[in-house]
């Protein structure tokens, strides 16, 4: 009974601090309880997507604010996270939130370690699966995240790997039309298309939605701007 209620509060843990969490500190301690729970559980499906989940927000928030040493810790972090995601879709192959945290773990990691390493690792094809696998499964998960996360696969992809420019911008466009007017919209929507813009020479375009994604708080369009200028 005690290990049970234990086990409850834990979990309960887990749930709860992502909701506040705020500093790195704060994310590496619910990654770290996620992994455990995960690593106890390896026939959980729920413990391993959450894993991956915790590992990706601990990896992105070193990555995005450059914490000291981030390339090491973000690295270890997200390839221990996709470890996770792998083990949640093999165990539940029509289950979206294994690919699609997997995926965004890839991501992680490419920051760490570029594009060209992560594929040349053979991450392309599980990171398309699972990007697409999201998307088909539900595009509206994590308030359109597959949308905006596929898109931003085919911006990045080196031309040799297959970048198709035109399938990331309809993309964008989707998730545009669909969340651009929620109060959660995500700004990256917009420095993304704006990236896009600028890459196949429609500047005007480019420094309106670098203007957007600026405005709504976004550190790379801001600096994406200065360069244009």
């Amino acid at each position: 009974m005690k290990r049970t209620l234990a086990i409850a509060a834990i979990l309960m843990l887990v749930a709860i601090v992502p909701m506040f969490a705020q500093t790195d500190t704060e994310l590496k301690a619910t990654y770290e309880n996620a992994a455990k729970l995960a690593a106890a559980a390896p026939q959980d499906y729920a413990l391993n997507w959450q894993a991956a989940q915790a590992a990706r927000k601990y990896g992105d928030y070193l990555v995005v604010h450059e914490v000291a040493g981030w390339k090491d810790t973000a690295r270890a972090a997200a390839k221990e996270g996709m470890k996770y995601g792998e083990i949640a879709f093999k165990l539940n192959p029509t289950g979206i939130e294994g690919w699609y945290w997997y995926g965004l773990c890839v991501g992680t990691y490419s920051d760490c370690v570029s594009v060209i390493k992560a594929l040349a690792e053979g991450l392309k094809g599980k990171t398309q699966m699972g990007f697409e696998n999201a998307y088909k499964f539900d595009k509206t998960y994590d308030n359109g995240g597959p949308i905006l996360s596929l898109g931003r696969f085919w911006q990045v992809l080196p031309g040799i790997a297959g970048q198709d420019r035109k399938k990331a911008e309809a993309l964008f466009n989707e998730y545009i039309a669909a969340y651009g007017n929620s109060p959660n919209a995500n700004s990256d929507a917009w420095y993304y298309r704006g990236q896009l813009y600028k890459d196949t020479n429609r500047a005007d375009l480019a420094k309106a939605d670098l203007q957007k994604a600026a405005s709504m708080g976004n550190e790379n369009a801001k600096k994406l701007l200065a360069e244009m200028k």
